[in-house]
């Protein structure tokens, strides 16, 4: 199996107010938020796309439009942008600011040059060129659905491997791993033992498995994460795709426990960095205090 899906790596996620219309400050934890709620906060025609931004720029941006009442031009942002008390961005995908490094941004294109930020709209109509086509804009309804049909797919994953797994009578605990079992999850599912899972078992998945408040007139979420689930592309789900997306989770575990390793090494070189300087430091204080002995 060779099929990819392809993922846009993003620096930070910045929209102006006007975009986000719901009026709600705070949903109560625990409430249900529905496709109703989803589309009170965005128009079913709002698009995004991934541009190239200037740290300077973007900070620039953000501290305008901060810097007053709110209007519909206030721009938001995502939690690894930071500010500081004069509303500078001082952080961007939780890392210190760099004033000169191009961005990766996810944002209404046409936001760029609507005139609410000036200094976008100056710099976005002087290089036009740095505009994505239009071809490379994503609708921010059907976005937020794919992001829902996968988390909820992984949370259908994370039950599957919860209930596989039992604990015998004397504590011993047998385990399914996160990334095998295809077959008895793809078995746990599949309610007609048809080899397959249809939009109907997923429906009854997410109502069964994790609780959900579904209506069987409204499946758009359940489509949604049954073309997740059909990691090969071929309008099915079936023991292929379970496989494909253990492969998936075997490559998950693989990046966090070298991205951990790599932590780990990179605070080593720093406790050792530091080791060698005090050494060193220690090493000549020696030698001038040798040195000045009479």
């Amino acid at each position: 199996m060779t099929s990819e899906r392809p993922h846009q790596q993003v620096d930070a996620v910045l929209l102006m107010g006007g975009n986000i219309r719901g009026n709600v400050d705070e949903y109560p934890e625990g409430s249900f938020f529905s496709l109703e709620t989803l589309q009170q906060e965005t128009k079913s025609d709002e698009v995004l796309a991934v541009v190239s931004m200037p740290g300077w720029l973007l900070s620039e941006g953000v501290q305008f439009t901060h810097s007053g009442e709110p209007i519909p031009g206030w721009i938001q942002y995502d939690d690894g942008v930071q500010q500081d008390e004069e509303n500078r961005v001082t952080h961007v995908a939780g890392k210190p600011l760099e004033a000169n490094r191009i961005y990766r941004v996810a944002t209404k294109v046409s936001d760029l040059t609507n005139g609410q930020c000036p200094q976008w709209t100056k710099y976005y109509t002087h290089f036009p060129q740095v505009l994505p086509p239009k071809g490379a804009y994503f609708n921010i309804q059907s976005e937020l659905m794919s992001y829902f049909a996968q988390t909820l797919w992984r949370r259908l994953w994370d039950h599957m491997t919860d209930e596989l797994s039992e604990t015998l009578e004397d504590g011993e605990d047998i385990l399914c791993p996160i990334d095998s079992c295809p077959v008895e999850r793809l078995d746990m599912l599949d309610n007609a033992g048809a080899g397959s899972l249809t939009v109907e078992d997923i429906q009854q998945a997410l109502r069964d498995r994790l609780g959900l408040s579904v209506d069987d007139r409204e499946t758009t979420l359940a489509e949604m994460v049954h073309d997740f689930a059909d990691m090969t592309g071929n309008g099915e789900v079936t023991l292929d795709d379970f496989e494909y997306y253990c492969d998936e989770m075997s490559d998950s575990l693989l990046r966090g426990w070298i991205n951990s390793y790599d932590v780990a090494n990179d605070a080593f070189d720093k406790v050792k960095g530091e080791i060698f300087k005090q050494a060193a430091t220690s090493s000549i204080n020696t030698a001038q205090q040798t040195s000045k002995a009479p």
